[in-house]
């Protein structure tokens, strides 16, 4: 199972060189935006099943209600409850599940990380102009700091739905 928060205590050994640890900080920042990159998916998934469920499920509710008009004898009544509260709980589950939130905030978050890791490899915005040692150490602040917020806002979403 994948850890949510960053796990590399390797950064800490002194004797690693600025590449060693560049090289170690972008496979943590690779391993969040998976992360990131999984969730946005799994929620983007859930999403259209529970959006694509309910609006078929309601169109053959429509066409129920329909089908027993035109044969009122010998049409099973059974079938239109069935499906009409199978379109409700899909309705309940989309709202519920905040997958869309979950889905946009996922893919916000790991979009952030790779516009990071990308200034930070070409040494550009406030990466520009500082020392190796520096450029690290902003880059790593700031890569905890999107993985922070990215969690924080998945918690209020969660909390919410």
């Amino acid at each position: 199972m994948m850890q949510n928060q960053p796990s590399n205590p390797y950064l800490l050994n002194p004797q690693l060189s600025a590449e060693e640890k560049t090289m170690l900080v972008n496979n943590e920042l690779q391993r969040l935006i998976t992360h990131f990159d999984v969730k946005a998916d799994k929620g983007k998934k859930n999403f259209h099943f529970y959006k694509y469920t309910s609006i078929v499920l309601a169109a053959i509710t429509t066409i129920v209600t329909s089908l027993q008009v035109i044969y009122p004898v010998g049409f099973p009544l059974w079938i239109l409850p069935v499906v009409s509260s199978g379109a409700t709980v899909a309705v309940a589950f989309l709202g519920a599940s905040s997958a869309q939130r979950i889905w946009i905030n996922s893919r916000t978050t790991g979009q952030q990380l790779q516009a990071e890791q990308f200034l930070f490899n070409l040494q550009a915005g406030s990466y520009y102009n500082v020392s190796k040692e520096e450029s690290l150490r902003l880059f790593s602040e700031r890569m905890i700091q999107i993985w922070n917020e990215g969690h924080g806002k998945w918690e209020q979403t969660v909390n919410e739905g």
